[in-house]
């Protein structure tokens, strides 16, 4: 216990649970066997637990969230949280050196985080039900956290606690003209938490499972589990391990789930391309039309844009980025990603997913932090309108 006082952690671990399981007992937004509620009350006596004033407003919260959604489309992200500092410099600092920060803000932070937030964020006619699966601890930093998420609409799901109590942490340096260096801890998920926290049957909406690029390895009995109970999967390769970061792998990763996102310099990096970029457009396409068992690709391009290579077809579709000033480049693929998916759950084509999703990948750039813009679907028509008579003109 820390400082004496029982945590939910204790709670599980005196229950033989996990602590998603005493989360969902506590929050009653999801089943928890008769057997398995007795244990957790029993522990819960024990111990004398006294959940915290965030713990004991989230289940009205929780609830009251999930009776407006439940009929929308659900989209389960699997991934990580953390805490961003932003520092903002001149430009970045040498060894030994000592520099002034314009400011250091506190943001909330992740690739998993990131994602969700801008997928909840869309709303309108791509409203979606959004679940994070992810690790928390104890701190008061987690729960600043949760609250941040659960008001953008993003409902976390804790299904373990984090090695240190904690939530891990991030450095955002940004530099003047737009570019970012992250160091960041270190995090992981287990993928025996996942199918341990909730029961996967077939949905009654479409929905669909992403996973953080961190997680693909030790997801690979979950993917399978998901694709065979009708959900959707789509993977976004931050983070990749290095085991799967060579050609054979990542050919045989895009054959196991419907949609990869991957920005080019990883493309590059996996393929070992050294062209410009029309030609590593091409060179791409040659590859990934050789593979016919595959899903649908998509290629992130940064100021310029993105391309899709379509499954079961040797064409692709290329889409602008926005024309914007660039503040901080952090999570614009998590944005971008993140709309995609608000789209494609919707039942949009591929095409038109992406040219949403590459507008709001480039407004994310006009704002410090990953989560500083966040894009709705009525800010987005409209632009993309204006870019559509632009480009008619």
């Amino acid at each position: 216990m820390r400082n004496g006082r029982p945590t939910i952690s204790d709670v599980a671990l005196a229950a033989g649970v996990s602590v998603g399981t005493v989360s969902n007992f506590l929050n009653g937004n999801v089943p928890v066997r008769p057997e398995t509620a007795e244990r957790i009350q029993q522990a819960i006596q024990k111990l004398a637990y006294r959940p915290s004033l965030f713990a004991r407003a989230l289940p009205l919260r929780v609830a009251e969230r999930m009776d407006l959604t439940r009929s929308l489309p659900r989209l389960l992200v699997v991934g990580h949280i953390c805490v961003d500092y932003l520092c903002r410099v001149s430009v970045l600092p040498h060894r030994d050196d000592r520099t002034p920060a314009e400011h250091i803000e506190k943001a909330v932070g992740g690739p998993a985080a990131n994602l969700a937030v801008a997928a909840a964020g869309v709303g309108g006619d791509y409203a979606l039900q959004v679940d994070l699966a992810t690790a928390v601890g104890d701190d008061a930093d987690s729960e600043w956290a949760l609250g941040q998420l659960l008001s953008r609409g993003v409902n976390v799901l804790p299904i373990r606690r984090t090695i240190n109590n904690r939530l891990p942490r991030a450095l955002v340096i940004i530099e003047a003209n737009g570019s970012r260096t992250i160091i960041h801890e270190t995090f992981e998920l287990n993928e025996v938490d996942l199918t341990a926290h909730m029961e996967i049957s077939r949905p009654e909406v479409t929905s669909g499972l992403h996973i953080e690029g961190f997680h693909y390895e030790r997801m690979l009995p979950s993917i399978e589990r998901f694709k065979n109970a009708g959900w959707r999967v789509s993977l976004h390769t931050a983070g990749l391990p290095a085991g799967s970061r060579n050609a054979d792998s990542f050919l045989k990763l895009i054959g196991q789930v419907d949609l990869t996102f991957i920005n080019d310099e990883t493309l590059r990096e996996i393929f070992n391309i050294r062209t410009p970029l029309a030609s590593m457009i091409e060179e791409a396409r040659q590859i990934f039309s050789r593979i016919k068992k595959r899903g649908d690709i998509v290629v992130t391009l940064g100021e310029f844009g993105a391309v899709i290579f379509r499954k079961g077809t040797g064409t692709q579709i290329e889409v602008p980025a926005l024309p914007v000033r660039r503040i901080d480049a952090t999570g614009a693929g998590d944005a971008f990603a993140g709309v995609f998916l608000s789209l494609w759950l919707h039942g949009a084509t591929v095409e038109e997913a992406a040219r949403h999703a590459a507008i709001a990948a480039s407004l994310t750039t006009t704002a410090e932090g990953a989560q500083g813009h966040v894009a709705n679907a009525s800010q987005l028509k409209d632009l993309l309108s204006a870019v559509e008579v632009r480009r008619a003109v």
